[in-house]
């Protein structure tokens, strides 16, 4: 086969399709003595049907939505229920504080102090 352009080889190909479409008989009975197999019939049915859905959906026209977000509210800061000074160090200590881990952090800054 000469060569030719995309555009008419789909149309071939579309031509081809159409017409084993409208025979009723399977892909290979259809192309037995011609110059394309079954296979090539079938990709071509496949590759046709892609590229017709995403020219429809090309087609839609785009929207956009404008979404409106609050601004975030600042994280709020937990109150301090407790400030511990050693010296010039300080240790502020939230509401709900962990004691094993305020112990810890005690000892710490009393060791850091000496």
């Amino acid at each position: 086969m000469a060569h030719m352009d995309k555009a008419a080889n789909e149309e071939l190909w579309a031509g081809r399709i159409a017409e084993w479409r409208a025979s009723g008989l399977t892909s290979a009975e259809f192309c037995k003595g011609r110059e394309f197999t079954a296979g090539g019939l079938r990709n071509w049915d496949y590759v046709l049907k892609q590229r017709r859905k995403g020219s429809a959906k090309a087609a839609r026209p785009m929207r956009f939505l404008r979404v409106a977000r609050p601004a975030a509210a600042p994280s709020p800061t937990p109150p301090l229920s407790l400030l511990v000074e050693l010296g010039p160090a300080r240790m502020a200590v939230p509401a709900g504080f962990d004691p094993a881990t305020l112990r810890a952090a005690i000892t710490a800054l009393a060791d850091a102090v000496r």
